[in-house]
């Protein structure tokens, strides 16, 4: 059922076998995974079914580390995430694939690195978390996915640049398409308005959650377990400000709840030219499927192709994971026709060097990259002196990266360029800093070609633009050592019994793929686990 906590006396007391704190794509998928338990749930959620400014304010806080931009623009802490049923699914791109097998490994390249289980363990998760992200799968096979939809492979195969298939479930608003479902579940009670504000701890146990509401009501939530599932900068900020047993917060006796806060490295990356035709190209530009069975059969998601550095690639040069997509257009007659854009004249010796024996590039693209982050304890969310309207303290967020992160693009760049060359499928002008989103869009022949300016001059290799994916991880990272992480390979807090954690900040490492799909995974893993610890009341 649903319900609003402002509609609940003031000092009510809810009970519950699990108390989940957040209502985003961790928080709903585990509360219905635990449905059929017999254990009786609450799902707390801050907002309502739609977005209240006064809510969304709750997420404002300081940022005092590098900027966090998209684009070309500064984006804040109360824009980057959504604070209402659904969570940040309400903006979420719906890019599903899995981490990749580098992402499980300790790398002696990296200060910090592996995960405390093998990536074998998450395969039977991932094809379960398929049916929540609303997409076929747990395949992501290229080779398999090119037999399924027709889809021409990409023209760069080999053990140093491979294949990468996104199924990219959009839009995919998990408060909007589970609604009906979190109303009829058996056993659960979702309360809307229900902001957590504190952790009540008791030595190694959490014995109740205080709840305040915009209004002015104070609730109490008991339970036997608890999970908080509020995104991976708001399940830090949480724990530190829960302060009633120890000024460091709840899970934090080794001073690592808040660190290593990583997010994925977005760079407008280059201007690219290929000889195959747009048409054979088409799987970098995507598709749609159906999906023919399951409990979002007839629904249909998109299918598409990128290009990425192999594990094997990432381990032999020491580095860190990079994916690269293409925005395909044409070049009609052979000529690109982009006047506030890639003009002729700054590509022609890419459109030169493409093909022989008179044959002639026919497709232009945009590079855009996604790269891997590496962890650095110094990047971390703490609490502002700044207070909500709750007397919370506000989240301080001091993301760094440096310039080894910057060297990792461009070295993963030019590995991609070089294979593009070598394969002679095309060439690829590198230039991070050079491209520009101020564009007017052109279409020719009906094809956009233009989307953004692109300016050689403008390249700069030390400082270009690092924009961010909204992926905020490993901030209560996953470890068997309670010196290493906050939680254990279960997700429970090293220092407390009965608290559990779900969602991104779980992350031992960021990895390159997008994170909501192994996210949901955890969830479902998170819930299994669940069934078998916690017994139902009498």
């Amino acid at each position: 059922m649903l319900s609003r906590a402002d509609d609940l006396a003031d000092g009510s007391v809810l009970h519950s076998d699990v108390c989940i704190i957040g209502a985003g794509a961790a928080g709903i998928t585990l509360a219905l995974e635990l449905t059929g338990s017999g254990l009786n749930v609450v799902l707390l959620e801050s907002g309502d079914v739609d977005p209240d400014p006064a809510t969304q304010d709750l997420y404002d806080g300081e940022n005092v580390g590098d900027p966090l931009t998209v684009l070309d623009g500064e984006v804040s802490l109360d824009t980057i995430r959504l604070r209402y049923l659904g969570g940040t699914t309400n903006h979420w791109a719906g890019y599903c694939r899995p981490l990749e097998p580098v992402d499980f490994l300790k790398r002696d390249s990296l200060a910090i690195s592996g995960w405390p289980m093998e990536r074998r363990e998450l395969l039977p998760y991932w094809e379960r978390a398929a049916q929540w992200c609303r997409i076929t799968d747990g395949e992501f096979s290229p080779t398999v996915w090119h037999q399924r939809s027709g889809l021409k492979l990409p023209p760069i195969d080999n053990a140093i640049v491979a294949p990468i298939t996104f199924q990219v479930a959009f839009p995919m608003p998990f408060g909007a398409v589970y609604r009906n479902d979190l109303r009829r579940a058996d056993h659960l009670r979702v309360v809307l308005g229900a902001n957590v504000v504190n952790l009540r701890n008791d030595r190694r146990r959490i014995v109740g959650v205080d709840v305040r509401t915009l209004a002015g009501r104070s609730l109490r939530a008991e339970a036997g377990a608890y999970v908080v599932a509020t995104g991976g900068i708001e399940n830090a900020r949480l724990l530190l400000a829960s302060t009633d047993t120890d000024p460091a917060g709840v899970g934090n006796s080794t001073d690592l709840v808040g660190r290593h806060f990583t997010e994925h490295l977005q760079v407008f990356a280059g201007f690219g030219i290929f000889e195959a035709p747009f048409d054979d190209l088409i799987g970098f530009h995507g598709t749609d499927v159906t999906i023919a069975t399951g409990r979002h059969a007839g629904a249909t998601h998109g299918v598409k192709y990128g290009l990425a550095l192999t594990s094997d690639q990432v381990i032999e040069s020491r580095s860190t994971g990079l994916e690269v997509q293409f925005l395909l257009g044409h070049l009609p007659a052979g000529m690109p026709y982009e006047p506030a854009g890639s003009t002729m004249s700054r590509v022609a010796a890419l459109y030169d060097a493409v093909g022989g024996d008179g044959r002639r590039a026919s497709t232009s693209a945009y590079v855009q990259v996604l790269a891997e982050q590496r962890l650095d304890p110094e990047s971390r969310v703490t609490l502002s002196k700044l207070k909500d309207p709750f007397g919370m303290p506000r989240t301080r967020l001091d993301w760094q990266y440096g310039a080894a992160d910057r060297a990792a693009v461009l070295t993963g760049l030019r590995t991609v360029a070089e294979q593009i060359g070598a394969g002679n499928a095309g060439r690829l002008q590198i230039i991070p800093g050079g491209v520009h989103a101020d564009a007017a869009d052109h279409l020719v022949s009906g094809e956009l070609i233009s989307l953004y300016r692109s300016m050689p001059d403008d390249f700069d290799p030390t400082g270009f633009p690092i924009g961010i994916g909204f992926h905020h991880m490993c901030t209560t990272r996953m470890a068997d050592d309670p010196t290493e992480g906050v939680v254990d390979a279960d997700c429970r807090v090293h220092d407390v019994d009965n608290l559990w954690i779900s969602g991104s900040s779980v992350f031992a490492t960021g990895g390159v793929a997008t994170p909501t799909y192994t996210i949901v995974a955890l969830a479902v893993r998170l819930a299994d686990h669940l069934k078998d610890v916690v017994n139902p009341r009498a």
